[in-house]
């Protein structure tokens, strides 16, 4: 009990205690900076409970990230565009015990305005290798659509800790037989370390 009471006050001062309570948020995610992020996470088909294979998942991934405009937008929509290159592997626990590893490219919006809580948009796109043989796919290689939200929480005006819901398709785009797809709800968490 006195670890737990110990963690939540540790983190509450975090919170109150921040240095990047006035930190300039346009400054911080301006034209130039490079973002590094590692994540984790996991999800389930939400599929399943309409007759599909049960499809759980965790995985992990690296980001590499880019701000190539300086910030845009009025008022609340203030916020700056990350292109990102995200090399992941997902390793299924149901139904078998298989990876799957890929590349993904993903564009993510931060908004701005709201420092040192900086909500976020995404969307990725992402080829991989696949070893998961179920009902719904059985091919080799498959492709992810994902579409996302969730928030940078900046520790200093250059570490930020992540978290984030998305909602992933794969399907291997009718290259192989059968292609139903399987759409997962996921979470992740994760470091970014911001830089120029």
């Amino acid at each position: 009990m006195r670890c737990a009471i110990l963690c939540l006050s540790s983190f509450a001062i975090v919170l109150v205690v921040n240095p990047a309570w006035g930190a300039d948020a346009g400054a911080v995610f301006a034209k130039g900076t490079k973002i590094v992020t590692a994540s984790i996470g996991g999800g389930v088909n939400m599929d399943a409970p309409f007759e599909a294979t049960d499809v759980s998942f965790l995985n992990g991934s690296a980001r590499f990230g880019y701000l190539p405009l300086d910030p845009l937008g009025p008022g609340m929509l203030r916020g700056s565009l990350e292109v990102a290159l995200e090399p992941f592997v997902q390793f299924y626990l149901e139904p078998s015990r298989v990876s799957q590893e890929g590349l993904k490219a993903v564009g993510r919006y931060h908004f701005i305005t709201v420092a040192p809580i900086v909500p976020y948009l995404e969307l990725a796109a992402g080829v991989m290798h696949s070893g998961l043989k179920i009902d719904e796919i059985r091919s080799t290689h498959a492709f992810s659509l994902e579409a996302g939200a969730g928030m940078s929480y900046l520790l200093t005006p250059t570490l930020a800790l992540t978290a984030g819901y998305r909602f992933q398709h794969i399907s291997n785009a009718d290259t192989a037989s059968p292609n139903t797809g399987i759409n997962s709800n996921t979470g992740l968490i994760g470091l970014s370390v911001l830089f120029r």
